[in-house]
């Protein structure tokens, strides 16, 4: 597979300090890493660290201080959806108008016009103004037009911010698609599922320096342990007027908060939440994550009626020899029924990561391979020699 980008480049910029002299800041140094054609790359890394900023230099909205960058073929950027757009035109205007920024012909969107409308949903309204659409259709239409360009080399910043979970489902599978057709992408995203789940290997960045560039796993795996992910990462806005969910931990069964779980010991996670009102009724719920697969979602088999304001917590446990050796992200939620009856759920998306180590062979038995697969339960297996019909062994081993 031929290469299809080099980046070799440094990228700084200035920023006032209070005295009125200014502070040079790199924004990219000493970042330099080659993508091979077809190749979806994974940018991860907390915010500030520069994705963004590498995507405007590869894109060449901002030029690089010094270095190179060399790319084959056209370059399309998925930043800033919807730049360019005319809030007083039509989405079938600002689809041609759009896609000429990208230096495509008319007659060759006219051929793609109908895929572009069906791919955002929006048939029944393509010729209204876009100032009659709402942000979310505004959104799929950005994408859809910029995903039907034909790029050679695809900068894609956050996509999963686009639409509902229905569409932004469709924009990963069409990312996939892509990388099938020879489409070179560069994905940036904090959703370590979506990565894993897509980019055939990754790059992490930390204060503008490439810290790790390898496997997905590797790279996905060292930016959920490092403390500076974990101090630095965005705290999500989880309350309504009923409630606040305050924190999500991963303990062990000792009751001591850990980074990560030892396959052959329980852990388990505990939510701290906050009630608001009296009389509310509610149940939590965790999503767990790992790749990108949902592997289980746990919740209480009834609701809890809260009578009194205040701060609660609710524990689940993880058995020991439950999950697999890689690492897992946690959607936490609560579900709530208002006293008028009225359903005001809490969520708290990618509320935790952590990951599962250490499979001994204790845990394997005489077994040396490598157990893939998001769980890893030990079952119960049964040999007989049919030809006697009596049962010769049975133990329980791990599959």
């Amino acid at each position: 597979m031929s290469r299809c980008l080099l980046v070799e480049q440094l990228s700084k910029c200035y920023r006032p300090m209070k005295n009125g002299r200014r502070r040079e800041v790199w924004a990219l140094k000493d970042v330099s890493f080659d993508v091979d054609q077809g190749t979806i790359l994974g940018v991860v890394g907390p915010n500030g660290s520069g994705k963004t900023t590498l995507l405007k230099v590869l894109s060449r909205i901002t030029p690089p201080t010094a270095g190179r960058v060399e790319g084959r073929g056209r370059v399309v950027p998925l930043l800033a959806l919807g730049s360019g757009f005319q809030r007083e035109l039509t989405g079938r205007e600002n689809v041609f108008l759009n896609a000429a920024m990208y230096g495509i012909p008319a007659i060759e969107v006219a051929k793609r016009f109908d895929d572009i409308v069906d791919f955002a949903g929006l048939s029944d309204s393509v010729d209204a103004p876009l100032r009659q659409y709402s942000s979310g259709m505004f959104l799929r239409l950005a994408f859809s037009v910029a995903i039907h360009m034909n790029p050679d080399i695809l900068l894609a910043d956050e996509v999963l911010a686009v639409g509902d979970l229905e569409f932004q489902e469709r924009c990963l599978t069409r990312v996939q698609e892509a990388s099938r057709q020879g489409i070179t992408v560069l994905f940036v995203s904090h959703d370590m599922g979506a990565i894993s789940r897509l980019c055939h290997k990754a790059i992490l960045l930390n204060a503008g320096e490439l810290v790790q560039h390898g496997t997905t796993e590797d790279v996905v795996a060292a930016y959920q342990e490092a403390s500076w992910s974990r101090s630095s990462r965005r705290r999500n806005v989880a309350k309504n007027e009923y409630a606040e969910i305050i924190s999500l931990r991963l303990t062990g069964a000792d009751g001591l908060e850990i980074e990560a779980a030892r396959f052959a010991e329980e852990s388990r996670l505990t939510l701290r939440f906050r009630v608001d009102q009296p009389g509310v009724r509610l149940r939590p719920a965790f999503d767990v994550f790992a790749r990108g697969v949902l592997v289980f979602r746990t919740v209480p088999a009834e609701e809890t009626l809260i009578e009194e304001p205040g701060n609660y917590q609710a524990t689940v446990r993880i058995p020991a020899g439950l999950l697999a050796e890689t690492v897992y992200a946690v959607n936490a939620a609560l579900d709530i029924v208002a006293p008028d009856g009225s359903r005001a759920p809490v969520h708290d998306m990618n509320a935790l990561s952590f990951r599962v180590y250490d499979v001994a062979e204790s845990s394997r038995g005489s077994w040396k391979g490598k157990m893939p697969g998001l769980v890893a339960p030990r079952l119960h297996w049964t040999l007989r020699d049919d030809r006697k019909k009596d049962k010769l062994s049975k133990e329980k081993v791990r599959v």
